[in-house]
């Protein structure tokens, strides 16, 4: 017996988290191997809350996808949302890679928190 990928229920939720979970995946992997020199593992967790957004992306019950999304993201910025007033210096290139990194981060969670309550609206709407 094969297993069959279902899409989910509700797939504006999963046009929101899937983008953001590669966003994440992306961010996570250059934050870890674009900077020269060692650099700590810590610089995959966005990379692990990108997979945790595609898993997401993947339930059937919309609730539970966005629930897992919006906790993704809750946690994402509260590791980066205190790089997000050092943007200007991060867009001048005066930042390093870490607070770039954790900007990116930020910025890609606040967007996903709104593009998972627009989904439930509409999906709520269309129901």
């Amino acid at each position: 017996m094969t297993a069959i990928a279902r899409p989910a229920a509700n797939p504006r939720l999963a046009w929101v988290l899937r983008p953001t979970g590669l966003l994440l995946l992306l961010i996570g992997i250059a934050g870890y191997t674009l900077p020269a020199g060692p650099v700590h593992w810590t610089a995959l967790i966005p990379a692990m809350l990108g997979g945790v957004a595609l898993a997401a992306s993947r339930l059937r019950h919309p609730y539970a996808a966005a629930g897992l999304g919006a906790l993704v993201c809750v946690i994402a910025l509260m590791g980066g949302g205190s790089a997000l007033p050092q943007l200007p210096a991060v867009l001048a290139g005066e930042a390093g890679p870490a607070t770039a990194s954790r900007a990116a981060t930020a910025l890609v969670a606040l967007l996903a928190l709104a593009g998972l309550a627009h989904a439930l609206i509409r999906g709520r709407k269309s129901a």
